[in-house]
């Protein structure tokens, strides 16, 4: 019984961290509009601010590889506006507090200083 809420506590976790999918339709005269050459340099330009903010070469090319046309150009005018990495903070004590309230209840022990509520 331990061992799956071990289980489902850690799979509720990760689900909570995944963001949404999200997808829309371009028209056809939005489509249009945007020549091959001009996307692949801009795939390249993201690709060149990506190591350049550290990403490896390789993980940047297969990141931007899986984006679209218009995802490629919203980020190539926000690259330096957007936050990198300022939620983990949040994420890291939110997990620390999962942890404190599955020892309080007594489904985990890894706090040693904390005592079930329910002891058997």
């Amino acid at each position: 019984m331990r061992t799956l809420f071990k289980t489902l506590t850690a799979a509720l976790l990760f689900i909570g961290l995944m963001p949404p999918a999200q997808a829309g339709m371009i028209a056809t005269p939005d489509a249009s509009r945007l020549p091959a050459a001009g996307m692949q340099n801009a795939r390249e330009a993201l690709v060149r601010q990506l190591t350049d903010l550290g990403v490896e070469a390789a993980e940047a090319r297969a990141r931007v590889a899986g984006l679209d046309d218009a995802q490629i150009a919203e980020l190539n005018r926000r690259i330096a506006d957007l936050p990198a990495g300022a939620d983990a903070a949040g994420i890291l004590l939110t997990v620390f507090i999962v942890f404190v309230i599955t020892d309080v209840i007594g489904a985990t022990d890894i706090f040693p200083f904390i005592h079930p509520v329910n002891t058997k």
